[in-house]
């Protein structure tokens, strides 16, 4: 149960950070003269640096192999993000989205992999 709570609070925290991510990204296309291919880069980098610090975080914790716990963490929020998208913005599935949710993934697994190495330092 507890494991759950854990994966359930990692994923509020992902929506948390997806919300204010949305808030940045509305207010600079609203009050600034940047194109949206400037916007567009900056989420890709901000979900990015979202799932390296979660999966840091969650990999000082664990106990297992780092790069198991970033897979883990990585397709949970890939998944959760995916279904926002579907939901809300596109009905349909490019190969491009798997691209980037591979990127993601592979951010969220570096960040776990640290956070562990990180974990047996001190």
């Amino acid at each position: 149960m507890e494991k759950i709570l854990r994966y359930l609070k990692n994923v509020g925290y992902f929506i948390l950070g997806i919300l204010i991510l949305a808030f940045i990204s509305t207010l600079m296309n609203y009050f600034t003269s940047v194109s949206m291919g400037f916007i567009n880069t900056f989420n890709t980098i901000a979900l990015l640096i979202i799932y390296f610090i979660l999966c840091f975080k969650e990999g000082k914790t664990s106990s297992s192999k780092g790069w198991w716990c970033g897979l883990k963490n990585s397709i949970m929020l890939s998944f959760t993000l995916l279904l926002i998208s579907l939901i809300f913005f596109t009905k349909d599935i490019k190969l491009s989205t798997f691209l980037y949710y591979g990127i993601l993934i592979l951010g969220g697994i570096f960040g776990s992999i640290i956070g562990i190495n990180k974990k047996k330092e001190n």
